[in-house]
């Protein structure tokens, strides 16, 4: 499992799994010098992709450290300033995204959008998710997820996640949990990340997915968020589809990203203002 930990007050995420470093939160008084941190490290650990989110305002040293834009959302900090993805591959191989995947997903662009579903029928309940349901929440991910990038196959992970800012939503069949989403929300930015997205096989079809993303919309939207965004696995073109059916704009692909379901896959980013 890769490791989240502090290079001096940012917070960033790297290890073998990923092969790369994520700078999740660049703190200010930590630019510029962290961009040479990030070299350091990424060169001592053999990594092969340095990955950072980044106000925009910042946007330009990256550039001129050899870093690339390969998506963006618009006004992530606080609907004011655009959060930049950028890129530096230290693999040549790496930049290359898995050409038969790109052409699904160039023809799911070009697809019409359908927000019409089927309402869920009376077996089923959608509800927000508590401590208490952390176990069948586990089950759920180990059942759909060979490998993830964060820990939520650890119950003290997902406690611990939702006494700070992640909302989990869960949707019970006869009483059994069938899928799960989150919103990893940044109260003071009113922003807030929709993913984590697990439905059982067994429920697949029913538009699931799609129920629990406009509930957490509904719920953030209650509570004043102006921005969502999603990072959707590029190989999933009915999680993709999800997102273009209820409106979300395409921004871009981080390719060869992050290791999931067993491998390091490309990534969409999706975004939707609130």
């Amino acid at each position: 499992m890769d490791k989240t930990e502090k290079l001096g007050q940012s917070t960033i995420q790297h290890g073998p799994e990923s092969n790369r470093i994520y700078l999740m939160h660049l703190w200010p008084t930590d630019f510029p010098g962290i961009i040479d941190k990030i070299d350091t490290l990424a060169k001592s650990n053999g990594y092969t992709k340095l990955f950072v989110k980044v106000p925009s305002k910042y946007g330009a040293a990256f550039r001129m450290a050899g870093y690339e834009t390969e998506a963006l959302v618009p006004g992530f900090f606080n609907g004011a300033e655009d959060a930049l993805f950028m890129v530096k591959y230290r693999d040549a191989e790496r930049k290359t995204p898995n050409r038969e995947e790109m052409e699904v997903f160039q023809n799911l662009l070009l697809s019409d959008a359908n927000s019409e579903i089927p309402e869920l029928d009376s077996t089923h309940i959608l509800r927000l998710l508590t401590p208490e349901d952390t176990p069948e929440m586990v089950k759920v991910f180990s059942e759909v997820f060979e490998s993830y990038p964060f820990p939520i196959f650890d119950t003290e992970f997902l406690k611990k996640e939702m006494s700070e800012e992640t909302r989990y939503f869960g949707v019970f069949q006869d009483g059994k949990l069938v899928g799960i989403s989150s919103a990893e929300c940044n109260d003071s930015l009113k922003n807030a990340e929709m993913t984590d997205f697990a439905v059982l096989p067994s429920q697949r079809g029913k538009k699931i997915a799609i129920h629990l993303l406009r509930t957490m919309e509904m719920h953030l939207k209650d509570n004043g968020f102006k921005s969502f965004y999603t990072i959707a696995r590029l190989k999933s073109p009915s999680m993709n589809k999800t997102f273009l059916n209820n409106g979300y704009r395409y921004t871009g692909t981080l390719v060869n990203n992050t290791h999931i379901a067993g491998q390091i896959e490309s990534m969409n980013v999706w975004y939707k203002q609130g």
